[in-house]
C-alpha cells in the first residue's frame, strides 16, 4: 500500500538534500574562516614577546662578546635578522606572522658592545586586527614599548 505523502518513495527529495548540503557547507566554511582568523590572531599576539626575546638575545650577544650586533629588517617581508662580525654572520631570525606587515622605520641599526641602540620607532600594520602597531625603542634600546592604535600616526611621528 502506497502512502500518499511519499508517493511510494522513501528518503529525501533532491530539494531537501540540496538545502542540507548548502547548510553544512556554509557552516564548514564559517568554522574554517574563524579557525584561520583565530590562528592568525594568536600568532600575532605571540610575535611581540618573540621579538622582545630576539632583541634581548642580540643585546646579550653584544655584551658577552664585546662586539656590535647588527639588526636588519627586510622591508618586503618584515623578517628581522641579527648578525655579528665582519662579514656579517646572521645568527638569529624572526618572521612576522602572515597578518602583520612592516610599514616603516629603520631597516638596519646596531646594538653597541655596551648593549645600547639608538631610540626610534617602527611601524607595523595588522591585517588581522586592522590596527597600526608602533614599536618604540627607548633608553638606549633597553626598553621596547609596543602600542596599537586604530588610526595611523602622522608620518613624522611614525619613524623619528
Amino acid at each position: 500500500m502506497n502512502d500518499r505523502r511519499t508517493n511510494g518513495h522513501s528518503g529525501f527529495t533532491l530539494y531537501e538534500t540540496m538545502v542540507v548540503l548548502i547548510i553544512v557547507a556554509s557552516l564548514s566554511v564559517l568554522v574554517g574562516v574563524q579557525a584561520v582568523a583565530q590562528r592568525r590572531a594568536a600568532a600575532e599576539r605571540a610575535f611581540w614577546p618573540a621579538w622582545q626575546q630576539l632583541w634581548t638575545a642580540g643585546r646579550q650577544v653584544a655584551l658577552a662578546r664585546h662586539e656590535t650586533v647588527g639588526v636588519f629588517i627586510d622591508a618586503k617581508t618584515g623578517r628581522t635578522t641579527l648578525a655579528q662580525g665582519q662579514p656579517r654572520r646572521p645568527f638569529r631570525q624572526l618572521d612576522p606572522p602572515p597578518g602583520l606587515r612592516w610599514v616603516s622605520g629603520k631597516t638596519g641599526w646596531s646594538i653597541s658592545p655596551r648593549g645600547n641602540a639608538a631610540a626610534f620607532t617602527m611601524e607595523w600594520y595588522s591585517t588581522t586586527h586592522h590596527v597600526w602597531w608602533y614599536q618604540t625603542f627607548q633608553i638606549g634600546g633597553a626598553l621596547i614599548y609596543v602600542e596599537a592604535t586604530k588610526t595611523r600616526r602622522p608620518s613624522r611621528l611614525a619613524a623619528p
